[in-house]
């Protein structure tokens, strides 16, 4: 190749072949000597240069790099939520403001588990309409969802709201599900729920308003015996 042809290919200025003969092409040089001479160039370059010369010409295996590491991190976290198992679902209607996060840990605490891969899961998206006798419109969609599917475990509502519900079909029996003495033991108020005061822990915890609190479970519970041991711990 010509001088002139060689000008023309390396027009970017990148090739110093073209403007020294003596050097050889880039093309024909070792990745050692390669990498020699890209240091010999960024010994020369200020630090502005330095970052514009890395970024152009390594952009692409930084980028690779970025993605392999966001990869990493995504497939971890993945593979984390994929071991989670929830021991216990609990749905709040109207409730106000609490820490989430430290409620989960201390149901977590009383449940006593060692499962590393435990977690308690709290709903709060339950709200009832201006009679406080009913859900509003989401609230309704939501509820059903859950309970059909089977993700909540226990249900703390408002009197006005049970009594509204108790007859849905929706609530366990619960001295079918505990059996007569553990039944008699919490003293329900009916075969369907239980009864705590304004005052109680379950109030000042989920920052309830109402009084009483009740406290039912779902017919299709799957976690009755945390459930249980929650609803005897907050009635000590």
């Amino acid at each position: 190749m010509d001088l002139q042809n060689r000008a023309e290919a390396g027009g970017d200025g990148h090739d110093e072949s073209v403007l020294n003969p003596e050097m050889p092409n880039e093309t024909d040089l070792t990745k050692k000597e390669r990498r020699r001479i890209e240091k010999e160039k960024l010994k020369g370059m200020g630090t502005g240069k330095k970052l514009q010369y890395i970024w152009m010409y390594y952009k692409i295996h930084m980028l690779c790099v970025l993605l392999v590491i966001g990869g990493v991190c995504l497939g971890v976290n993945i593979y984390r939520h994929a071991q989670m198992k929830t021991v216990l679902s609990i749905a709040v209607v109207n409730a106000g403001n609490y820490d989430s996060e430290k409620v989960e840990e201390d149901v977590l605490k009383t449940l006593g588990t060692e499962d590393k891969y435990a977690e308690v899961s709290v709903a709060q998206n339950l709200m009832t309409d201006e009679t406080g006798e009913d859900f509003d419109y989401y609230a309704r969609i939501a509820y059903v969802t859950e309970i059909q599917s089977a993700t909540v475990d226990v249900l703390i509502m408002p009197k006005e709201l049970y009594e509204h519900e108790k007859d849905s079909g929706m609530y366990a029996d619960l001295r079918e599900t505990f059996g007569d003495e553990v039944f008699e033991s919490l003293g329900a108020v009916d075969d369907q729920h239980l009864e705590l005061d304004g005052s109680s822990s379950v109030a000042e915890e989920f920052g309830l308003s109402y009084d009483p609190v009740c406290i039912c479970l779902p017919g299709n519970v799957k976690n009755k015996d945390n459930a249980l041991k929650w609803i005897q711990s907050v009635l000590k």
